[in-house]
C-alpha cells in the first residue's frame, strides 16, 4: 500500500492567528452540506393548520408538521435550557393559523391558535435553521427534496458527532507525517485553535502541545498539575483512575520505575502499543503524556496506516484480526488504598483490582470503517481462541505486531520538557521514549473519554457559529441532534 501523506497539512508550530488560520482554508469534506442562509421563497399552511409548506430558494420544498415547528421553539427552555415545563407538550393542539416569510425570507413568522384566543401566540424562526432541519423531519414535496431526505424510517441512527465527517475521510500515515504542534499559551486564548487541535485529533489522530507550563515540584501530587489545569481549560476533567489518588499518573525514568511494572521500567523494551487495552471499552479516548523534566525522542504509529496495509495485502488476516476476539488481562497491584503508590506507601494495605476485555484487535464500526485499535503485548492475557483457528490466528497477529514495528510506519518526533503528546488512544499507537544518557526523566499521564471530547468539540463549533451569526444564538444551536447541528455549524 501506498501510504498516503497528511504532513502538507500542517505547520510546525500552529500558533497563527484565528483570521490567518481560517484563510488558509477548510477540508472540502468539512464544507459539504453546510447552510448558507437559504432563504424561504414561500410558505403557507395546509391541512388545517397540521402542517405547513415550505420551499426554499434551492427549490427544495418540504412538509413540516406544525406540533413540530412549535414543540421546537427555544421559548419553551429556560435560561438553564431545561424545559420550562414537565407537562407533555403534545397534549396541547396547536395548529398555524398563518405563516409568512419575512426580512427577504431569511426568517419565518407563524401564528399559533390552541382552542381559544388566549392560547394563541406567534412565534419567528430563522431560515437556516429550519433548512437544516427539514431533510430529517420535513416530508419531501419534490424531487429535488427527495434526493436531499436524510432520514430513513426509523430516524437517526444514533448519537452521531460533529467529527462524523473528518472521521469517515481520515487519511492513513507513515514515517513522512510532520507532527502537528501547537503552542500551549497560544491555544489558551484561542477558541478557533482549539477547534483546530480536537480535529486533527481525529486525524490524523496525534500532536504535541509546547509550553503548557511547569510543574512546581516532581513529586506524584504536583508534577501533573500544569498538565491536568490546561486540559481542564481546553477539553475537561480528565479520567479518575479506580485506585490513584490523582487524576493523572507519574513515571520517574531513574527512581526505580521497574517497581512499578514492565510498562514503567525504561529498561524493559516497550513494542508498539495503545494504553487502556485491559479496560472494558477502552475508556481512555484521548491519551496525554506530559514531559514534566527532560526532553527525549519519541515514536509513534498509526493503527489506521497498518490495518489499512493488512486489509490490502493480507486480506484473510484483516478478517481474523476484524472478527476473532482476544483477552487482555491484568492484576492491578500498583497502588495503595490510599490512593499512592505502594512502593511509596509500603505500610498502607494494597487496592488490588482486576482488570479483564476481550475483544477483536481491529473494532470495525457498523459501516466498516476502523473503530479502534486495541494492541499490548505485555498485557495480553491468555486468550480463547478455538484450536481449529490458532495456529491461522497467531500467524495474523505476529504479521500485525511485526509491521506495527516497521519504520515505514512510525513517525519519529522530538518531545521537548513542558510539552505533552496527545493520542487519539483508539487509532495511533506509542513505543518507549529514547531518553538521552543521564537525563533525568519525570513524565505525567493521563486520558479523557470519547464523550468529553466530542461534547468539548460540539460547544466549540456552537461559539465559532454564534460568533459568525450572533443571531442563532446558543438558544437555537444547543438541544439539536449532532446531525442537524453540522449544518449549522460548518
Amino acid at each position: 500500500m501506498a501510504l498516503k501523506t497528511v504532513s502538507s497539512k500542517y505547520s510546525v508550530v500552529r500558533d497563527i492567528g484565528a483570521s490567518q488560520r481560517l484563510a488558509q482554508g477548510v477540508s472540502s469534506f468539512r464544507m459539504m452540506g453546510a447552510t448558507r442562509t437559504m432563504k424561504i421563497a414561500s410558505a403557507h399552511a395546509v391541512n388545517d393548520g397540521r402542517q405547513v409548506d415550505i420551499e426554499f430558494v434551492d427549490k427544495t420544498a418540504y412538509r413540516f408538521h406544525t406540533a413540530w415547528i412549535k414543540d421546537a421553539h427555544p421559548n419553551l427552555t429556560g435560561s438553564d435550557y431545561y424545559r420550562k415545563s414537565a407537562k407533555t407538550f403534545f397534549e396541547d393542539q396547536y395548529m398555524a393559523e398563518r405563516v409568512e416569510p419575512f426580512e427577504d425570507g431569511s426568517k419565518l413568522q407563524v401564528w399559533f391558535k390552541n382552542c381559544s384566543i388566549d392560547n394563541d401566540v406567534t412565534e419567528e424562526y430563522f431560515s437556516d435553521w429550519l433548512k437544516a432541519f427539514a431533510p430529517f423531519v420535513g416530508s419531501p414535496l419534490n424531487e429535488a427534496s427527495k434526493n436531499s431526505a436524510k432520514m430513513a424510517a426509523t430516524g437517526l441512527p444514533g448519537t452521531g458527532s460533529l467529527l462524523d465527517d473528518i472521521y469517515k475521510n481520515r487519511k492513513p500515515w507513515g514515517s513522512e507525517l510532520q507532527m502537528p504542534t501547537f503552542d500551549g499559551q497560544e491555544m489558551l486564548k484561542d477558541e478557533d485553535m482549539q477547534i483546530d487541535f480536537l480535529e486533527r485529533m481525529m486525524d490524523p489522530g496525534c500532536a504535541v502541545i509546547r509550553n503548557i507550563g511547569k510543574p512546581d515540584g516532581f513529586g506524584h501530587t504536583e508534577a501533573g498539575i500544569p498538565m491536568e489545569e490546561f486540559l481542564g481549560k481546553i477539553i475537561g476533567r480528565l479520567n479518575q483512575h479506580p485506585a490513584r489518588a490523582t487524576r493523572f499518573g507519574v513515571v520517574h525514568t531513574q527512581s526505580r520505575g521497574e517497581l512499578a511494572g514492565a510498562d514503567y521500567d525504561h529498561k524493559n523494551p516497550l513494542s508498539m502499543h495503545t494504553d487502556h487495552s485491559v479496560y472494558h471499552g477502552t475508556p481512555g479516548y484521548l491519551q496525554f503524556m506530559y514531559q514534566a523534566q527532560g526532553s527525549v525522542h519519541s515514536r509513534v504509529c498509526d493503527g489506521l496506516a497498518v490495518a489499512e496495509y493488512m486489509k490490502q495485502h493480507h486480506p484473510e488476516d484483516y478478517h481474523l484480526l476484524t472478527t476473532v476476539q482476544l483477552t487482555h488481562s491484568q492484576r492491578n497491584c500498583i497502588y495503595a488504598k490510599n490512593g499512592a503508590y505502594r512502593r511509596d506507601a509500603p505500610d498502607v494495605e494494597g487496592a488490588i483490582f482486576e482488570l479483564v476485555h476481550t475483544h477483536p484487535v481491529l473494532t470495525l464500526d457498523k459501516d466498516g470503517h476502523l473503530e479502534k485499535v486495541v494492541q499490548s503485548e505485555t498485557k495480553r492475557g491468555i486468550s480463547a481462541l478455538p484450536f481449529d483457528i490458532y495456529d491461522r490466528y497467531m500467524e495474523a497477529y505476529r504479521r500485525w505486531t511485526n509491521l506495527l514495528e516497521e519504520e515505514r510506519f512510525k513517525c519519529e518526533f522530538d518531545w521537548p520538557e513542558h510539552s505533552v503528546i496527545v493520542m487519539n488512544n483508539w487509532r495511533v499507537l506509542h513505543g518507549r521514549a529514547t531518553v538521552p544518557p543521564n537525563t533525568q526523566r519525570v513524565m505525567v499521564f493521563g486520558y479523557i473519554m470519547k464523550s468529553i471530547y466530542e461534547n468539548r468539540h460540539r460547544l466549540l463549533k456552537q461559539r465559532q457559529a454564534e460568533r459568525r451569526n450572533p443571531d442563532i444564538n446558543d438558544r437555537w444551536l444547543t438541544r439539536l441532534p449532532n446531525q442537524v447541528l453540522t449544518h449549522l455549524v460548518q
